[in-house]
């Protein structure tokens, strides 16, 4: 999808946003209709390539009686689609934009805070951090979080250990999105050359927020 396509979504999803309704709702669809191709490629170059989800495929969700939902990424089993929902993606950017930096260093919040508490601030952390990227990545980003969930990618290592812990939905979210991000810098090295890391001035160190004391 070119930057002016994004724009014309991203513009039409902000006026959906502010007025719910038949009229913004269908000219969203019309747009997005019109975006199946560049769905496909989503599928072709990065969903595709584990082995996992060959069959895979990635298609945009169209309104329902002139609504939209407010998730960004689901995988549909039965027709084992990714469906990306552009409305859900300009909520979840906006709501990185709108979570304060953590002023705390990790590893004093690590010695005060209670393990939901520690959890919960981690993530809301991270999302912090993610309002430097650009907001069409987070539709990549939100795509491969859903992936991540799909391919159980935090489920690897702790299949290896004998004893099995379970894991919160918050330390679920955030393993999935250290995930996605790492696929997100492939694709964006793939799509524009160069380092997203550099480019955005991203500078989450993930060590500094690791469980272990």
């Amino acid at each position: 999808m070119s930057a002016t396509s994004w724009t014309q979504v991203e513009k039409l999803c902000n006026s959906y946003l502010r007025k719910p309704g038949a009229a913004t709702a269908s000219a969203l669809d019309r747009c997005l209709k019109r975006a199946g191709d560049f769905a496909e490629k989503l599928a072709i170059y990065f969903v595709r390539k584990h082995t996992k989800l060959a069959e895979a495929n990635v298609a945009f969700c169209l309104s329902s009686n002139d609504a939209f939902p407010e998730w960004g990424c689901q995988f549909d089993e039965a027709t084992a689609t990714f469906v990306l929902n552009p409305v859900g993606v300009i909520q979840f950017y906006n709501d990185c934009l709108q979570t304060l930096p953590v002023q705390t260093r990790p590893d004093v919040l690590r010695a005060t805070l209670a393990k939901e508490e520690w959890s919960a601030t981690r993530l809301n952390a991270y999302k912090a951090e993610l309002r430097k990227l650009p907001c069409q990545l987070h539709l990549f980003l939100l795509l491969f979080q859903e992936m991540a969930r799909v391919l159980e990618v935090t489920h690897v290592e702790r299949r290896r250990n004998a004893l099995k812990q379970v894991m919160s939905k918050t330390d679920l979210d955030y393993q999935n999105f250290l995930w996605a991000f790492r696929e997100l810098e492939g694709a964006y090295d793939y799509l524009f050359g160069g380092d997203l890391r550099t480019k955005i001035q991203f500078t989450w160190w993930e060590a500094e927020w690791s469980d272990k004391k």
